[in-house]
């Protein structure tokens, strides 16, 4: 399993997928409910997306390894946990409360005959959203973004599941030193401009069936 950020700029629903080489193309993609899934075949996509990587084209998250018992749910979660205040009622007493900021992933798998696996998928990411003001303090949004799957793959195969997008919008200023400080007339030595970075999470699976001993 391989959690990856698409290069910024990406079309919709691309995440880079079809970028790959002829060795790993994507065969059976689709578009399912906002998402993009297909099957990846060949041996070279570590060697692909690492090149990627040094490219600056992608940025790999993390490669976890995941164990999981046939039809037994199983998860994995990353990130961390974002502390806020909450107010106690009339009291006005405060305290502390925590909200998860996490990419996750939970699988059931199915394990059928002719070395085949049902995989059941839900894939969310939770991240940090707009701070909201109260009355006895600020609490923080979480913005959630979810795929809930269900797909058949050989064991050894590789899954690619895209379409779950991020967007974030900064604004930069280039200045001549001093000069672009000066009231009015510092206009002419300053450039404002703003950078809106648009990301695609694709999250590679590649299930394999494990012989019991």
């Amino acid at each position: 399993m391989k959690w990856r950020l698409a290069e910024a700029g990406s079309p919709p629903g691309s995440g880079q997928i079809t970028t790959l080489s002829s060795d790993v193309s994507v065969n059976d993609a689709s578009t399912r409910a906002g998402f993009n899934i297909g099957k990846i075949n060949g041996r070279l996509l570590e060697l692909e997306l690492s090149a990627l990587e040094r490219k600056q084209q992608v940025e790999i998250i993390a490669s976890p390894r995941l164990l999981a018992s046939h039809m037994q749910p199983a998860s994995i979660k990353q990130g961390s946990e974002i502390p806020y205040q909450v107010s106690s009622g009339e009291s006005g007493a405060t305290s502390v409360e925590f909200k998860e900021a996490v990419l996750g992933m939970e699988v059931t798998p199915t394990v059928l005959q002719q070395g085949r696996v049902r995989l059941k998928l839900r894939i969310s990411e939770n991240t940090p959203g707009q701070v909201l003001k109260q009355e006895n303090g600020e609490a923080l949004a979480i913005d959630k973004q979810e795929i809930e799957t269900l797909v058949e793959v050989r064991s050894g195969e590789t899954l690619a599941l895209g379409g779950i997008f991020s967007q974030k919008n900064k604004t930069a200023r280039d200045s001549v030193p001093l000069l672009g400080d000066i009231p009015v007339l510092g206009r002419l030595f300053r450039r404002d401009g703003k950078d809106n970075e648009r990301r695609e999470l694709v999250v590679f699976i590649t299930p394999r069936i494990l012989a019991v001993r």
